[in-house]
C-alpha cells in the first residue's frame, strides 16, 4: 500500500479544469486499486491545492506507474509528488 501526495504548481487552476474530466475516467477506471483519496485544500471550501491517494499497489514502481497515468500528472498540474510506503494502523482493516 502506498500513498502518493501531490502538491499543485502555482496558478494551476485552468489546467486542472482542462484535465478535470480525463482525471475523473482515470479515477473511476483505476477505483478499484484506489483504497481512497481526494483533494487538499487550504480551506474546506476553498480550491484544490492537491490530491491524496492511498493506492493498493504492491512495490513502488507499481505506484509510480499508477500516478504517471494520471491525466493532471501527465497535464502538468502537480508541481511535487511525493510517493511513500503505507501502513494503516486505524481503524484496523475489516477482513
Amino acid at each position: 500500500m502506498y500513498a502518493i501526495l501531490c502538491f499543485d504548481r502555482p496558478d494551476s487552476a485552468p489546467l486542472r479544469d482542462q484535465h478535470r474530466a480525463a482525471h475523473q475516467k482515470f479515477l473511476n477506471e483505476n477505483s478499484k486499486k484506489i483504497l481512497f483519496g481526494g483533494p487538499l485544500k487550504n480551506a474546506a471550501e476553498g480550491p484544490s491545492t492537491g490530491a491524496l491517494i492511498v493506492v493498493d499497489c504492491a512495490t513502488r514502481q507499481e505506484a509510480e506507474t499508477f500516478i504517471g497515468a494520471d491525466p493532471f500528472y501527465r497535464g502538468g498540474v502537480y508541481e511535487t509528488v511525493s510517493i511513500r510506503a503505507f501502513k494503516q494502523v486505524f481503524p484496523q482493516a475489516r477482513s
